[in-house]
């Protein structure tokens, strides 16, 4: 009989050394995000429904950008509220 024990087996929910996929993933789409805004940097008419404005369509885009994170947050906390009695 030897002397060496084996390993320990890893616990479920950890993970090896390494980048997290989701740091990956995250830096990924903000380097995709960057150059989709300089890429799109020519002006615009935007027709809110009473006015019209002329502007840049990175502005538009970072508009569009911040509304839908706003709503990703708002969203859920909505849902779980109107869940509980």
């Amino acid at each position: 009989m030897s002397d060496i024990e084996p390993p320990a087996p890893r616990r479920a929910g950890t993970r090896a050394e390494g980048i997290p996929w989701k740091v990956v993933l995250l830096a990924v789409l903000a380097v995709y995000a960057v150059v989709f805004l300089l890429v799109n940097s020519e002006t615009q008419d935007v027709n809110f429904v009473f006015f019209t404005v002329r502007t840049r369509l990175i502005w538009l885009i970072l508009l569009s950008m911040a509304l839908g994170a706003a709503l990703a947050v708002v969203a859920p906390r909505y849902r779980r509220s109107r869940r509980r009695p």
